[in-house]
This record gives structure tokens, C-alpha cells and sequence, in this order.
């Protein structure tokens, strides 16, 4: 099983005055569904595009069990505008369904980046203007792990800032064939370091991804 969340030893960066300590630091972590073609819209199937809906097939107790242990470990969701809507309005509905994976994700923190919302709720709080220095604020909270779902601008930013941690990606074995991907034309090369790999019975395969060693430490 790949490497979780919550079994290393915390992040830290080095203080800039005084003695040379380290601080402890949050962690961000990155959990995204793509398929092999490296399309991310509409997992679930909730009418985005019309082959939505491509990761059902596939989940099983397994991934099931990897997703709430990855969640539990985390203290709050940082959120773009468009996943933080849609999940706004689904979830608060899906206690009864989804148990204590719901409640969780109902009850804590959300920090979600958005130029245009002012009336947030499900327990959210906007990121304005400089989005990876807010972030990289938040961060320095050693008590506050923050977990991305979906938002793939966010993570694309957050990456090429160095300010994700961890990328778990969980690749289906299907080619959708349309939908926005996960990582676009732009941006610059970024190394990574391979920190596990599990494959489900269902042929999922899930491989988690850290900053690669020597990385900025923000």
C-alpha cells in the first residue's frame, strides 16, 4: 500500500531568524480521479459532459478505504470556485448515504479560492487576490493538513509554487475521450518523487506523488 498522509514524519521549514530551528508546517495534498488520457471533469457523473460519470465502474472498498483514511488526516479542503459550488450542493444532502465520510466532509474547514463569490457557506472561507500567498500562509499553520479535491487550476498553480506536497492521483482504466484535463499546455516542468503506488482489485491504480527532494520548502 502507497505511503499515507498521516505516517511520515511532518513537514518543516527552517525559521529565518534567530537560530537555526525547524518549524513544523502544514501539509497540502492533492487527491484527483483522472483517467488515462489524463481527463478529471465530471468523475461522478453529475451532467458536466456527456461520458461522465467514467470512475463509477470501478470503485469498490478498497479505494473507498484509501480516500477516508487520506481524508481523516486532513484538518480542512482548500477548494476552487467551481468544485467548492458543487460540492456545496451535494454534499450536506449525503449524511445519511455516506456516514462519517459526509459528516466529515461537512464539518470542517474550507478555504476556497474565488475572485467572484461573496456568499459562502458550508463552513468556507474565500482566498483573494494572491492565491499561493494566502495558501503559503495557511500553510505555516503546523496544526492545519489541507486536502484539494477537483480544482484542477488550483492545483496547477499551487504545483508550479511548490506549494503541494503531495499529488495523489487515482488513475482509471478507461480513455474518456473528452472533458478538461488535469494538466493543460501551460506551466514548466516540475519533478516529483514517487512515493507509492497501489493498484485496486478494480484496476484502479493509485500512485501518490511528493515535492521531489530539494524541492522549495514554502
Amino acid at each position: 500500500m502507497g505511503t499515507h498522509h498521516g505516517c511520515r514524519r511532518p513537514n518543516t521549514r527552517v525559521s529565518g531568524t534567530g537560530p537555526s530551528v525547524e518549524v513544523p508546517v502544514g501539509k497540502i495534498v492533492a487527491a484527483e480521479y483522472v483517467s488515462v488520457d489524463g481527463v478529471m471533469q465530471d468523475p461522478g457523473g453529475v451532467g458536466e459532459i456527456e461520458v461522465g460519470g467514467w470512475t463509477g465502474p470501478y470503485w469498490n472498498d478498497e479505494l473507498a478505504k484509501l480516500q477516508t483514511d487520506l481524508l481523516f488526516a486532513s484538518d480542512a479542503l482548500l477548494l476552487g470556485r467551481v468544485t467548492y459550488e458543487g460540492f456545496a450542493a451535494a454534499w450536506p444532502d449525503m449524511e445519511h448515504e455516506e456516514g462519517p465520510f459526509a459528516d466529515k466532509m461537512n464539518t470542517m474547514p474550507k478555504y476556497v479560492a474565488s475572485r467572484t463569490l461573496t456568499d459562502m457557506k458550508w463552513n468556507a472561507t474565500p482566498i483573494r487576490g494572491d492565491v499561493a500567498g494566502e495558501v503559503a500562509k495557511l500553510k505555516r499553520d503546523p496544526g492545519q493538513n489541507l486536502l484539494i479535491y477537483g480544482s484542477g487550476s488550483l492545483v496547477r498553480l499551487l504545483l508550479q509554487h511548490g506549494l503541494l506536497d503531495q499529488l495523489r492521483l487515482m488513475v482509471h482504466p478507461v480513455v474518456v475521450g473528452a472533458g478538461k484535463l488535469l494538466f493543460t499546455e501551460t506551466g514548466s516542468k516540475k519533478e516529483l518523487h514517487l512515493a507509492g503506488v497501489t493498484a485496486t482489485s478494480a484496476g484502479v491504480l493509485v500512485v501518490d506523488y511528493q515535492k521531489a527532494p530539494g524541492g522549495p520548502q514554502k
